[in-house]
Formats: C-alpha cells, structure tokens, sequence
C-alpha cells in the first residue's frame, strides 16, 4: 500500500512540475494574460519590492533560518530510532535542511540586488545573455565567475539534500551540469528550471528504489513534494490576488521545511509506534 501511495504521488509531482515547467515556457511572457502581471516582471510573487530589508526575498532567508533551526532542534531530539527506514531519512532529512539553508541564501543574494536598485524585475533574456553584457572585458569575467561560484554552491547544497547518498563525483558532476544549464535558461523561468532539475532529481531516483525499501517513510516523503509544486501554480497565477496577501514567494520558502519535518515527524510517530508494539508482545 505504502508502495503505491508513494509512486502516485511522485508520478502526480512529476505530471504537475512538468505542467508547470511547460507552461511557463509557452506563456510568461510580457503582455500574457495566463500567469500575473506581477509574477512576469519579478520571476516571482514579491511583496514590499522598495522595502530594505523587507521584500519577499528578505523575509524567504529570514524565514528559512529560523526555520531550519527550528527543524533541526527536532532533528537532534528524534534522530538515531534504530529502523533502517529511519536511519535513512535521518540522513535525507539532516541534508535537505541545511540545503534548504543554502536556498535562503541565495534568497538573500537576490534581496541585496533588490537594495541596489536591480530589483527593476526578470529580464527576458537568458543568464549567459546578461553576463556578457558588460562593455568591460575584465568585469565581465569577474560576473560570470561569482556567478558561477554562487550558483555552483546552490545547486551542491540543494542536490545534496535530495540526494544524500549519491557519490561526490557524481554529485559535483550533476550540480556543474545544472549551472550551465542555468546559463541558458531566462530570468523568468529561473524557478520553473530549478524546481524542474529538482525533481526529475527526486522522482527518478525513489521511484526505482526496490519494493522492500518502499515503506511508510516512502509515501510520506512523496507526499510532500507534490503539495509543493501546486504552489507555484497559485504565485504564478494569482500573486496580486492571493500569494501576496500572504508573503509572496515566501508561501513557498515557508512550505519546504515544514513539509520536510512533518514527514520526518510522522515517520518517527509511525515507527516508534510499531515498536512499541513490538516491545508488547
């Protein structure tokens, strides 16, 4: 049962992602009625864009530390159950906080352009196109290496929160290969892409674990993801309506350690429950 539980929810996550991933690149553009005129300036549902310090991006990395802080608390007072099941996700839910730590980060880097007066919104163009914009030879290299620096850290955080086990070569290879692709991908589908990698990432590699590995922490952390990707569909399309009546983009910040503790949490419940049971008879 959990087998089946799980697999659905990771073929509707991948069917709701792909929908998405699909749509954005069909329809955000300038002018479009499909998705909010606010979400195709910005690239995201931002709140308080002339705040300092106050925008949707700032409140994502405030949030994100007091929550992953939070997470981790409860981390260290439930880990170490002695259920195979649990050892795993003790390790896949250590890694996926601190990813997202790095997630909050980049969140941040994003909150100081805003400061800067580059908060002007998503350009239309890919990241390679801006890059290369600069008239000065020497800027321009210094742009495309802390750009690749920035990004490469992102995307080895973020993979290796989803995938704990995977190799460092395999790893580091897989994170090169996201932020060249990154490159060529425009501001506006800059989520759209990340959320993309992310979970073709996830899916494939669970989906074709063995039966026996399929348990109740299996469906659980399937769950989870699929919750998270009808967010963006909501920022998307209705950001002026409703995401900014509740944060903006910080709906969805907010949403992904909550989830990966709820999931961690009703793992640790369901296994500590068994064994009690155990323990009875």
């Amino acid at each position: 049962q959990h087998n089946i539980v799980g697999n659905v929810f990771h073929v509707m996550t991948s069917i709701s992602v792909l929908a998405y991933t699909i749509t954005t690149m069909i329809f955000a553009k300038p002018g479009n009625k499909f998705f909010d005129s606010d979400w195709i300036q910005h690239g995201f549902c931002v709140i308080q864009k002339d705040v300092p310090y106050w925008n949707s991006h700032d409140l994502c990395l405030y949030f994100d530390i007091v929550l992953v802080c939070f997470g981790l608390l409860i981390y260290k007072s439930l880990k170490g159950m002695p259920v195979p099941a649990m050892k795993s996700l003790d390790e896949v839910t250590l890694f996926s906080l601190l990813g997202h730590l790095g997630h909050g980060i980049i969140h941040g880097f994003i909150a100081r352009n805003y400061r800067e007066g580059g908060g002007e919104g998503a350009q239309h163009i890919s990241s390679i196109e801006k890059l290369l914009q600069s008239d000065d030879e020497e800027n321009m290299k210094m742009k495309i290496m802390k750009h690749m620096a920035v990004n490469l850290g992102f995307w080895f955080a973020l993979l290796k929160g989803i995938l704990p086990n995977l190799a460092l070569r395999k790893l580091s290879i897989t994170a090169i290969v996201a932020v060249i692709g990154g490159l060529f991908v425009k501001d506006v589908l800059g989520f759209a892409y990340v959320q993309a990698v992310i979970t073709i990432a996830f899916t494939s590699t669970q989906l074709v674990l063995p039966r026996e590995k399929k348990e109740f922490s299996y469906a659980t952390s399937a769950a989870g993801p699929f919750v998270l990707s009808v967010i963006p569909w909501i920022e998307s399309t209705a950001c002026q309506s409703i995401a900014a009546k509740m944060g903006g983009h910080l709906i969805y910040d907010v949403a992904i350690p909550v989830v990966i503790m709820v999931s961690y949490c009703a793992s640790w419940h369901h296994y500590s429950g068994k064994k009690m049971k155990e323990k009875a008879f």
